[in-house]
């Protein structure tokens, strides 16, 4: 390695740090504000409900006004990666107003998550990072010949000395191997920073054991009939989002009047339901106590409420990730149906339901049910990534007869 690679290799080390203090000051501003703000009066207050009300509607207007002023944000993790597949790069320059408006949709209340606008984010700030280090890599001779202090202003500078991808000056076949190899040893050291930081400050994990599970192999008589409820519970619910999303499909010019929209959303779930209130991520602890004690019905409510409030989020300008509320509805609803089988262990049961109502609604196999088994002890892995290949075929056969179909009506 020459000095040329081994600087561009600390220049990257340097960036994808301050990428990962990003995202950790990102959420930690987040769990601050949040706490600050839904905690400054407390639950038996004789002004509680006003309290609430004031907050909500002052979060609606905020959005909305920022929405007016600044377009269509925050950034979504699926737009961002369609752009950069579409143009090779992406305008950096409104990722902090994108991570602005994310703040104030998460503090006020919002039943998203925290993933799409801080994943969104990563991807435009790892779209700046490429690009800083390709100004590098093509002005080295340049950057040699200067002193160390304006060396360092440039390269520290982060909205000068950028250099945008270019086909033409993409660099040979034969570099491609050591470009990935630095590109993934930066995104490491960017993970390993985030967490790192978190670590060292005390926060609470992203995921939380559902419990223990003793289940026997005569207990998988279950596993197909409740794969087949996960299917039908979540084609149902994509099917309901596609006519919620119809029907609040108005006031695109009025963005304020129609974040009030979800703000009187978030009134009602913070004032009879307030543990539905945010993603979700720090309420499934709870899920363990409360589906063993909860009747099926009860349980179902609160998972249809959870699904619903996050979609009327969605759908009235509170944009955030869908990934956390749809899993904390799914293990809801698997502690639901684990109600009914009272002779079966239980975990297993809301394994299997959980993760086929995710994967049903998310549409992705695999990447859901690797992230299930986080939340289940790992004798039920098997299990999940099995449910996970059952999904994975039957989507693959469905999508081909559907494919088949319209073939032979084309011929007909």
């Amino acid at each position: 390695m020459n000095a040329k690679e081994l600087g561009l290799l600390i220049y990257g080390v340097v960036l994808s740090s301050i990428i990962g203090v990003i995202s950790f000051i990102f959420l930690r501003v987040e769990g601050i504000g949040s706490e600050l703000l839904w905690n400054l009066v407390s639950p038996d207050h004789q002004f509680r409900v006003l309290y609430i009300l004031g907050i909500t509607l002052i979060g609606g207007v905020l959005l909305g006004f920022s929405r007016a002023k600044w377009g269509n944000l925050p950034h979504t993790v699926h737009d961002s990666v369609t752009e950069l597949k579409q143009t090779k790069t992406l305008d950096y320059s409104s990722v902090f107003r994108s991570l602005l408006i994310a703040l104030i949709v998460l503090i006020f209340g919002a039943g998203v998550g925290p993933e799409a606008g801080l994943l969104s984010a990563v991807i435009y700030l790892s779209v700046w990072q490429a690009d800083k280090l390709r100004y590098y890599y093509f002005n080295y001779s340049e950057l040699k010949g200067l002193s160390v202090q304006k060396r360092v202003a440039q390269l520290l500078n982060p909205k000068k000395y950028l250099l945008t991808y270019d086909e033409n000056r993409a660099v040979k076949e034969r570099q491609k191997s050591k470009k990935k190899f630095f590109y993934l040893l930066f995104i490491i050291n960017g993970l390993v920073t985030f967490f790192l930081l978190m670590k060292m400050t005390g926060q609470p994990s992203f995921v939380s054991k559902m419990g223990e599970s003793n289940w026997i192999w005569s207990d998988l008589w279950v596993g197909l009939p409740l794969i087949l409820f996960g299917l039908l519970f979540g084609k149902c619910y994509s099917l309901f989002t596609n006519f919620l999303k119809k029907r609040l499909d108005f006031w695109q010019e009025f963005p304020i009047r129609k974040a009030l929209i979800g703000s009187v959303a978030i009134f009602l779930i913070g004032i009879f339901l307030p543990n539905l209130l945010f993603s979700g991520q720090l309420s499934l602890s709870l899920a363990p106590f409360v589906g063993s004690q909860a009747s099926f019905l009860v349980l179902t409510m609160i998972a249809l409420i959870k699904l619903l409030f996050l979609q009327i989020c969605l759908n009235t300008g509170w944009i955030g990730g869908d990934i956390f509320p749809i899993v904390f509805s799914a293990i809801i609803q698997g502690f639901a149906v684990s109600q009914l089988f009272t002779q079966t262990d239980r975990l297993l049961i809301v394994a299997i339901v959980s993760t086929s109502i995710a994967i049903a609604i998310i549409n992705s196999p695999f990447p859901v049910g690797v992230f299930m088994t986080l939340f289940f002890p790992l004798n039920l892995s098997p299990i999940i990534l099995a449910v996970a290949t059952i999904l994975f075929f039957a989507k693959k056969g469905s999508s081909q007869f559907i494919q088949k179909k319209t073939v032979n009506q084309k011929i007909e």
